[in-house]
């Protein structure tokens, strides 16, 4: 996905398995959102929650289940 804004993520956007990868197309930060999705989490912590991605950024989003998602990459807190 080649984002300009915010990204929400809901519960079924994805299945078990599937990833998405999203890079931030714009000068400014940005943010993957956790719509209805019932738990997004910082890859390698405990931190679940709405997720930056900063500018030019590159972001991973692995779905676990279709309501769990794992957000890792480079410049995302």
């Amino acid at each position: 996905v080649n984002a300009t804004g915010t990204i929400t993520v809901d519960n079924g956007a994805a299945t078990a398995g599937d990833t998405v990868t999203v890079y931030n197309n714009t000068a400014a930060d940005i943010s993957i959102a956790d719509g209805t999705i019932t738990t997004m989490r910082l890859a390698g912590t405990a931190t679940t929650g709405t997720r930056t991605l900063a500018q030019r950024g590159f972001a991973t989003l692995y779905f676990v289940t279709a309501t769990e998602v794992v957000v890792s990459g480079n410049n995302v807190s």
